[in-house]
């Protein structure tokens, strides 16, 4: 990613925070109030604190200068310190207002009153300005808690070289497939090379991730039809986990990937940075992000898209950041005022502008000449959102279960003998650790 000269990116970098201040409201404005500092906890990301200069800056000067008193400052953290830092600060009733999360963690803040409850400030109408999937994600029960900042669906992204290469027709529009009657497999295998045949191939077909839940828990959810144990990946009380997490037909799509690395060979058990762009993997299966880091690292790299294999059911796991007002709030009106604007397709459209990520306001995409265009890849990653996005599980132990995921798909590439013993224990341990939510949708 390129460098960013301003000194708003330089503060992001060294991790300090950062505020944004108020501009007096014009001569019809309201009458001058005592200033109003709202405290945010979000993740270090200087795209995003770019669009948010933006959005306070024109937030200071709505409704003729209402919010001109209200201060935001941002208190960013690497991913890995935002949710412990969000828990901490309302535990010890630090001064903060707002916080960044991400969707599936919304109902694990809601139940443990970190957040708000939002539902009684948002109209039907207000909610319909969002993507169905941005809203299941940031409600609890049927209370609303998190308005969304963006929206994510992961497509195939493919080395258009390599593809052609290869002798791999792309000009359908349909998927591959998994499983006997498809043709992922044997796709994979074509774009794997292994010039000295040593069993370590040069070139994987396909790439590995992270070994988290948003990357692959979908992958044993696809085997099963919708409404099915597999499918659900948990039980409709949301903390049961032993019996469809595990399902056999779940295990068939763990089956498949342990054997994609340890018999077919056509992908790492170990995760590569920018392993496409770096000519170790012929695809990337990944959210339209990518094109930012082609656009900012790689502008020479000729790369195209199609939707992501399935095995009996089209699936994509949604699902991004989302706006949090802390329980622990003193200033709640200059809050929400906040974050209703922050959310609408004004504040949106800022962190479209320098984010370039998938917006969550389905308003904004007929008026964003990518995604109208048939040829642009950001249409095919819309279309899959449209047809095949799926929230990632609802429990309020997302956090737990996270966690006890990426165990499991670890141990899963680093192989081993019998994948339903191994889908087993871990569905027992994610069942013992969501045990103290049980009940939670009776609050």
């Amino acid at each position: 990613m390129k460098t960013m000269k301003t000194g708003l990116s330089v503060l992001l970098a060294l991790g300090v925070s950062f505020v944004l201040s108020a501009a007096g409201g014009d001569e019809e404005g309201y009458e001058a109030e005592k200033p109003v500092t709202l405290r945010m906890i979000k993740m270090d990301d200087p795209l995003e604190a770019m669009a948010f200069e933006k959005i306070v800056r024109d937030f200071q000067r709505i409704e003729n200068g209402r919010w001109a008193y209200v201060n935001v400052e941002f208190d960013v953290k690497p991913f890995a310190e935002l949710f412990p830092s969000i828990t901490r600060a309302v535990a010890t009733r630090a001064d903060y207002d707002l916080a960044q999360i991400d969707g599936p963690n919304v109902r694990h803040f809601a139940f443990n009153g970190v957040t708000t409850d939002l539902t009684d400030y948002f109209t039907e109408e207000e909610l319909a300005q969002w993507a169905p999937q941005s809203v299941a994600e940031g409600s609890y029960g049927d209370r609303f808690y998190g308005p969304p900042m963006v929206q994510s669906a992961q497509v195939l992204w493919y080395n258009v070289d390599m593809m052609r290469e290869a002798g791999i027709d792309v000009s359908g529009e349909a998927a591959w497939r998994w499983g006997p009657q498809g043709s992922a497999l044997e796709n994979f295998r074509r774009l794997t090379v292994d010039k000295d045949g040593d069993g370590s191939p040069e070139v994987f077909g396909l790439n590995t991730e992270g070994p988290w839940d948003y990357f692959y828990g979908y992958i044993g959810r696809s085997v099963g039809e919708p409404g099915s144990d597999a499918f659900m990946a948990v039980g409709e009380d949301g903390v049961t986990f032993d019996g469809y997490f595990n399902a056999p037909e779940a295990v068939k799509g763990y089956q498949n990937y342990h054997d994609l690395v340890h018999v077919h060979r056509v992908m790492s058990s170990q995760r590569i940075q920018h392993q496409m762009f770096q000519e170790r993997s012929a695809t990337h299966i990944y959210q339209d992000m990518l094109i930012g880091i082609q656009r900012d690292l790689y502008p020479d790299f000729e790369m195209d898209v199609m939707k992501p294999p399935y095995y009996n059911t089209p699936i994509t796991h949604t699902g991004s950041w989302h706006y949090g007002i802390l329980s622990t709030t003193e200033n709640f009106d200059e809050a929400l005022a906040f974050v209703r604007f922050a959310s609408s397709d004004v504040g949106a459209r800022y962190i479209w502008e320098h984010k370039q990520q998938l917006p969550a306001n389905v308003g904004l995409f007929a008026t964003i000449g990518e995604f109208q265009d048939p040829d642009n890849p950001r249409r095919v990653v819309l279309e899959v959102l449209e047809e095949a996005g799926v929230p990632r599980i609802s429990t309020p132990a997302y956090t737990e279960y996270n966690a006890l995921f990426s165990e499991f798909w670890s141990n899963l590439m680093a192989g081993t003998d019998d994948v339903q013993a191994l889908a087993d224990q871990y569905a027992a341990e994610m069942t013992a650790a969501a045990v103290r939510y049980k009940g939670w949708q009776d609050e």
